[in-house]
């Protein structure tokens, strides 16, 4: 008897549509990178007005609900159903935060994944968005520890 295998392109799922991941190293905190994910790095990502840390809680701008909060691990990773503005429907987006055991100084490791996406362009154009955005953290971060000062990408 043979058994077919399948092997998806990159990106491409069994069951979630296509996904991504991005992830980057901070010279901060687990905790302090929380705070700040929390308090105003998603908010000016997805333009919402809040992230609340409470499963079931809605995401609004301007009393309109734009996904809800699927999971979290307080201090750790948030989970969120979200329409992008760009897109006409539903993704699952999620920011995990860890120990970064590779750096000397210690830092956390930040990861973006995001699934339910309808196509690999519509993969590779979030990807190269979330890239970007976290690029641009690492670098705003950078600057800040060499005296200049932070201005964090939306």
């Amino acid at each position: 008897m043979q058994t077919e295998s399948w092997h998806s392109p990159v990106g491409l799922t069994h069951d979630a549509g296509w996904e991504l991941d991005v992830l980057r190293s901070l010279p901060s905190s687990v905790a302090e990178t929380w705070k700040l994910l929390i308090a105003e790095w998603l908010p000016q990502w997805l333009g919402i007005d809040s992230v609340p840390q409470m499963v079931g809680a809605p995401l609004r701008r301007d009393g309109r609900v734009h996904g809800r909060v699927i999971g979290c691990h307080v201090g750790r990773r948030v989970r969120l159903r979200w329409t992008p503005d760009t897109l006409d429907h539903e993704t699952i987006f999620q920011v995990t935060l860890q120990e970064d055991l590779e750096s000397p100084e210690g830092g956390t490791v930040i990861a973006i994944h995001q699934e339910r996406l309808l196509g690999p362009a519509e993969r590779q154009g979030l990807l190269d968005r979330w890239t970007q955005v976290l690029d641009a953290l690492v670098g705003a971060h950078e600057r800040e520890l060499a005296g200049g000062g932070a201005d964090l990408p939306g």
